[in-house]
This record gives structure tokens, sequence and C-alpha cells, in this order.
């Protein structure tokens, strides 16, 4: 950056007033705010308005700058150097530790690792099971209300339970071995720390945020793009922050933890599963042309953060989730089917656990329920931690009831057909869609 002319005298003073200022000492050593104190002594033209251009004033200028300013800056690009050395090791440490750079195994290849078990199995016929019926775990027909029509599951002896430790992927005989659903467990369990910081991104978003499908039981939100109410279709981005008084800052900082906690859960959901789940929904992303998960005030298509409690983490060029994405805490649904323009949906359990063993009343041949229902391939899938899924949500599906004292959360990637029903007519009227959108948010704001 180029440096107006100033006396040596006033240079002199300013080099001499920063050298004496505790504070901007202070932030120099921790590495802190540095720019914004810097900004506290004037923005006079030649003096610097921010770290690197006070290095530059200051080597320029050496005989003026007092020996403890110079040390300071010193240690201060030391310091920064070693961060941006650490920071780069330590996304290094996770894409390895998740397996982010990995060519997405097949089923076949899972099915070698001798922890996986793949099973061939066909769907069945499904239309005795209702939509709108409420699912229920065999022995938790208790939560039930008078009235309501509930399917208890498994069954009979046809039904397939997978256990909370069991990796497995059914695929479909009649389809060239298509698959039908995938459920893999621990794919984070190298870092649990990062599910912990998930996880609290989603206690926000559920505290912070108006959720979708109010019908059903528990918090579902929504984050990306979406197509708005059903009375009044629009394409546009989701605005479901329900304080209004939050300042552009805060709203910046949640959207920005929302948007990376599921950019992480798209690359480990496309690294995990099997190459037939993540190559098929990436040729549909593909074909759709629908944008990437974005947020307001932020217009590139790749790259996210992670505000990790030992500091950010700045995934600068990874691909970002497709644009629908979903958090859920406790939810709850009937059975349902969901239309989609890709082949699968995709969703990482975060957490499950017996929060409260006294509330939850386990005894008998109860369970804590919150189980995920797949009617027409007759399989009940006990929730567990760390559990990457795929499904196919054009069939019957839904979860069961679950107990008081259960707490379960996680993310979710859809594809709904409705949201590019919203984005195709939207690009036939205004063209450039995204950057309308952007642009007329920005103004609101």
């Amino acid at each position: 950056m180029a440096t107006q002319s100033i006396d040596s005298t006033h240079l002199r003073q300013y080099f001499e007033h920063l050298a004496g200022n505790t504070c901007f000492m202070d932030a120099l050593q921790t590495t802190s705010d540095v720019d914004k104190k810097l900004l506290a002594f004037g923005d006079d033209p030649g003096l610097a308005n921010t770290v690197v251009h006070l290095r530059l004033l200051a080597t320029k200028n050496d005989g003026l700058v007092p020996g403890s300013l110079k040390e300071a800056l010193r240690v201060y690009f030391v310091q920064c150097r070693k961060k941006k050395n650490a920071a780069r090791s330590e996304k290094r440490t996770i894409a390895k530790a998740l397996g982010l750079h990995a060519t997405p195994p097949t089923a076949q290849s899972l099915a070698a690792t001798g922890m996986v078990k793949v099973v061939i199995r066909d769907r069945f016929d499904d239309t005795g099971y209702k939509r709108g019926t409420l699912l229920v775990d065999r022995g938790n027909e208790d939560l039930v209300g008078s009235g309501n029509t509930a399917l208890s599951v498994p069954v009979d002896e046809s039904w397939y339970v997978i256990e909370p430790d069991e990796s497995i992927i059914f695929i479909d005989s009649k389809g060239i071995g298509s698959v039908s659903l995938a459920v893999l467990r621990g794919k984070c369990s190298k870092r649990p720390d990062l599910l912990t910081y998930v996880n609290s991104v989603i206690d926000e978003a559920v505290n912070d945020r108006k959720g979708v499908r109010p019908t059903h039981g528990g918090d579902l939100i929504q984050f990306g793009w979406n197509a708005g109410p059903r009375h009044a279709r629009v394409f546009g981005l989701v605005n479901n922050l329900t304080s209004k008084r939050l300042s552009m800052t805060a709203r910046q900082q949640k959207d920005s933890r929302a948007l990376g906690i599921l950019a992480l859960s798209w690359n480990l959901l496309v690294a995990s599963l099997p190459a037939e789940v993540s190559t098929s929904c990436i040729e549909a992303i593909n074909e759709a042309g629908l944008p990437s998960m974005t947020v307001k005030g932020n217009n590139s298509d790749s790259g996210y953060t992670l505000d990790l409690p030992d500091g950010s983490l700045c995934f600068s060029t990874a691909e970002r989730a497709p644009s629908e994405g979903y958090m859920s805490q406790n939810y709850e649904s009937p059975i349902h089917t969901d239309q989609l323009y890709a082949p699968y949906a995709m969703n990482w359990v975060t957490f499950h656990s017996i929060v409260d063993p006294d509330q939850c009343q386990l005894h008998g041949d109860r369970s804590s329920g919150g189980n995920y229902v797949d009617v027409s391939l007759r399989v009940v899938v006990k929730c567990a931690t760390d559990t990457v899924m795929s499904m196919q949500p054009c069939f019957k599906h839904g979860t069961t009831l679950a107990r008081e004292g259960v707490c379960r959360q996680g993310t979710a990637i859809n594809f709904s057909k409705h949201i590019k029903k919203a984005f195709d007519e939207a690009i036939a009227i205004e063209g450039d869609v995204k950057a309308m959108v952007t642009q007329l948010a920005g103004e609101k704001e």
C-alpha cells in the first residue's frame, strides 16, 4: 500500500505513542484485534490502518521507531506465522481423521473392510401402511396418545433391526445392485471434539431460529435456500432467526457457524457413504444447477469456517454444502414420503443419549425411541451418536416416538423438488437469481 508523505517529527511521535500504549502493545503480544486497536490512533493519510501497513511504515522509517515497538512487531509476525502453520497442520489432521480427501468407497470396497455388512434386500408392498400413521418401537406403545393410529415396529420377523453398533448397506437386487439404505457408524470417532462443536452449533440454532414442519415433534431448522411459505412460493435465502434485534455482526457469526457445520457434514457424508450414493447425488446437483449454500453478505461459492474452541479454522477452498440443509433436535415424523430431485437424502446423527434416566423410565421391553424407519424396506435403524446415513425418502419412512429424557440431534442434506421448481421459475423470470437475492438481502439489511 502506498504511503502519503508525512513529516518525520509527526511520524516519530506516532511511533512513540504506539510503543507507549499498553493496550496496543498487549494486542500485538496476543495477536488479537490489532487492526482495530490501530485505527484508534487515527486514520490520517500516511498513518498505518493495518498492522501489515504498520510494518511497512516502520521498515521504511526504521530510525524513527522505538526498539520496543520493533521487537513487538517482530514477535507479532512470528506468532502469526506459527498460528498459520498450526492451523494448516490442524486442517490436514482433520481431513485425514475424517477421510475428507479420500475417494468415496464403493459398497463392495466397504464390505471388503470386514466392518460393513452388505445385504441384498428388496422393498416390500407398503400400501397397508398409511401416510400420517405414527411410528413407535415395540414396547413403547404407552407413548401413543388415545385416538392416534400407530404402527409398532418391528412388526414381525420379516423386519430387520440395525443395532447401534452395526454398519450396514442394503442393496436392491432389482436395481442392478443400487443402494437402498446405508448406515455407517463412527466416522468421526477420531475427533470427538468436532462432534462436540457441531452439537453446540445445533443447540444454538434450535434456540435462535424458527423451525419448519411445526406439526411434527421436536425441532427441524432449515438453512440455505428455500422456496418460501406454501402460500407464497419464491426462491430465496432462509431467514429464520427469531430475534430481530441482533446486530449484523452477530447474525453473520451465527450464519457462518451454521454454514460451517453443514459444509463439514456434506464433505463427511460424501467421503464416507458409498460412491454409488455420492456420485448419483452430485450428478443430480450439477444437473439441477442450484447455487451452493450461502449466507447473507457472503458472495463466495466455496469455503467455510469452523470456530473451534482452540481457534478458528478456515477451509477457504473446500466445497460448501448443496443449497438445502437442516439441523434437527429430537425431531419426530409419522409415515410420509418426500419428493426429491436427487435419488437420496443424507444425514449425520451427531448426538444420541439418555440425558435423564429417571424421566426416561426404561424398564421391561421399553426403549429410548427416536429411531429411523424405512417402512417399505421394513428396516428399523437404532439411533446412535456419530451415524452417517443415506436413504431414499421417495419411499415411505419416518421416525419412532421418543421418550422424555432422551436427546438426539444431527444434520441433514436434502434435495426438495419444490425448491428446485421455485429456482427454475425464478431463473426463467430473473436470470441470475443468486446475485439478485444476495443484492436484495444486502439492501434490506
